[in-house]
């Protein structure tokens, strides 16, 4: 089961991150916001959902 679970997790991320290249490429977010998302995506296991969300709120502040 750990296996499926770690293939779903390498989906969940792939595809987070996915989204906010496409945001990128459309000019809604700049580069060094997508950077540091990338950033906290690639170390997304460090942190509690909540302190991720915080994260992502001082990424883009005011739109979450």
């Amino acid at each position: 089961m750990a296996d499926c679970s770690s293939s779903l997790d390498l989906k969940l991320i792939l595809s987070f991150a996915n989204s906010y290249r496409n945001l990128y490429q459309k000019e809604e977010i700049n580069e060094e916001q997508l950077n540091q998302v990338l950033e906290l995506i690639e170390n997304y296991q460090s942190y509690a959902p909540d302190e991720f969300k915080a994260e992502l709120e001082s990424i883009f502040p005011g739109t979450l």
